[in-house]
This record gives C-alpha cells, sequence and structure tokens, in this order.
C-alpha cells in the first residue's frame, strides 16, 4: 500500500504514468476511488496522482482547527510532490477538493501549472444574513455525519438514481466514513472566501459543472467571474460529481484542456516567461 509519511502524517496515495503530472483532490466524503475512471484514463497520457486527504480515506488522522484544516491540507499535496520529486502539476480538485485547488493556487503558484475546479464554490458569504444561515447550517449537520449510513441510504438512492456508478462509490464512501473528521472539514469549508485570491491567479484555469442544479451552476459562474483566465463548461445530465455522473465527457473536456495547457506552456517558455496572452 503507497502511503507517503509526511508532514507529521501518512497520506495514502497511488501514481501512474509518465509525462505532465495531473493530481486529482476529492470532494467531501469521498476517497481517490472517485477519479478510477480519470486515473484509467490519463495515466495513459500523464503521470496521474490521487491520494486521501488528511482526515480521509486510508490517510492519517486530522488533528488540527477547523481555522488551518485546508492549509495544512494543502501543505500535504505540496510535499506529497517533493516526495514524489513533482516540479509543478496540474490540479484537479472537485467540490471540497476544488476549495484545496483555490487555496493551493495562492500559496504555491510556484507548483501550479494549471488549475481545473469542478462542481464547486469560492466564498461561503459568512458576513451576509444567507453565509450565517449556512454556517449555522453547517454546525447542525453533525447529525447526518453520525447517523447510521443504512437510514441515508434511501435518499442518496433517490438522488443518484440516474447515476449509478455514483450511487455506489458514494454508498461504500457512506459505509468507511470518519464521521468527527468529516464534520470538522465541513465547517471548514463553510468559512471561506476565496474571491480576492482568484482574482490574482495568472494560471490557465478551467471549470467544470453539471447542469443539474441551478444553485450548482450558480455557485460555478461565481468562480469564473474572480479568475482571469478561465473558462466554464457545463455538463448535461451531471450531478456532483460530474466526474464520476458523467466521466466520459468530463475525461474529455479535460483531456483538451491539456491539451491546450500543454502549447501555452511550450510558448511561455520558449518567451522566457509564465504568463502569455
Amino acid at each position: 500500500m503507497p502511503v507517503a509519511t509526511l508532514n507529521g502524517t501518512s497520506l495514502y496515495y497511488e501514481s501512474q504514468g509518465k509525462g505532465s503530472a495531473i493530481i486529482f483532490i476529492h470532494g467531501h466524503g469521498w476517497t481517490h476511488r472517485m477519479f478510477k475512471p480519470q486515473f484509467e484514463y490519463f495515466s495513459e497520457r500523464y503521470q496521474v496522482v490521487v491520494c486521501d486527504l488528511r482526515g480521509n480515506g486510508r490517510s492519517g488522522k486530522l488533528r488540527q482547527t477547523t481555522e488551518t484544516i485546508i492549509d495544512t491540507q494543502c501543505l500535504d499535496l505540496i510535499m506529497l510532490m517533493n516526495f514524489l520529486s513533482i516540479r509543478e502539476a496540474v490540479f484537479v480538485g472537485m467540490a471540497y477538493g476544488g476549495l484545496i485547488v483555490q487555496q493551493l493556487a495562492a500559496q504555491y503558484p510556484e507548483r501550479v501549472r494549471a488549475i481545473v475546479i469542478a462542481d464547486s464554490y469560492c466564498r461561503s458569504g459568512r458576513d451576509t444574513i444567507v453565509g450565517k444561515l449556512q454556517l449555522a447550517a453547517a454546525y447542525l449537520s453533525w447529525m447526518n455525519y453520525y447517523i447510521p449510513y443504512e437510514m441515508l441510504l434511501p435518499s442518496l438512492r433517490l438522488m443518484y438514481r440516474r447515476w449509478e456508478s455514483a450511487y455506489r462509490e458514494l454508498r461504500r464512501n457512506m459505509r468507511e466514513r470518519r464521521s468527527s473528521e468529516l464534520y470538522r472539514q465541513r465547517i471548514a469549508s463553510s468559512r471561506i472566501d476565496y474571491s480576492l485570491q482568484l482574482s490574482a491567479c495568472r494560471r490557465p484555469a478551467l471549470c467544470i459543472v453539471g447542469d443539474y442544479t441551478e444553485y450548482g451552476l450558480e455557485c460555478m459562474k461565481e468562480v469564473v467571474s474572480y479568475l482571469p483566465k478561465a473558462e466554464l463548461i457545463v455538463i448535461s445530465d451531471a450531478y456532483e460529481p460530474s466526474s464520476l455522473c458523467q466521466s466520459d465527457a468530463f475525461n474529455e473536456i479535460l483531456q483538451q484542456f491539456m491539451e491546450r495547457e500543454l502549447i501555452y506552456h511550450s510558448i511561455a517558455n520558449t518567451q522566457g516567461g509564465d504568463d502569455v496572452g
């Protein structure tokens, strides 16, 4: 079992393929397994890395305060890159993983070649009435993390009735969930505002969202509105995670972005800089 001991914890990871690196970061309540279709597809062309964030899956415990959780998980990923001798990578983050990607791009821009944010958001708006209600709801959500998972399956089955592969993986994650650590990450993700740092991001960016909920679409439109170099692509008949609900479409979109990004990077190196256009 590939485990890297770093930053005071153990990080489960899988790495396969050669070439430019792509690092996939899973969503809240999921693990590295959610990217199985991408791992198999992209490892034929690139070096693909997936891992379980600290506090998730097979990785070490999450002991940080809610204020430092995301920063710590970002540093874990940078140290994993060092462990694997990866200088820079394209980061692909799904939902909660999209928050990690946004923070990585702000804190470690020299390690980020490009970013892909899927089915995510950039701010909780906690200073507004709606934001305060959302934060209160996050605190009250602790019950959902401790209810026997069997009680939640009927509603999940109904929610994902059109996307069997996503439902199967979510059901497995529910059975193996680490409740207290998931709850604390839920609180951490309800206290963010990355709008300013997105505005300062100069890396190529791709934003992907499924069309199943209007709220999710509006959140991703807001992310794009702050990014100077971003495009938004909507995947039809997809819920979160779009990478599982419509994996073929997701892979094709990401592959096209990777091909364009490699051309961009080649031109930037030829011109002696990393900010072209």
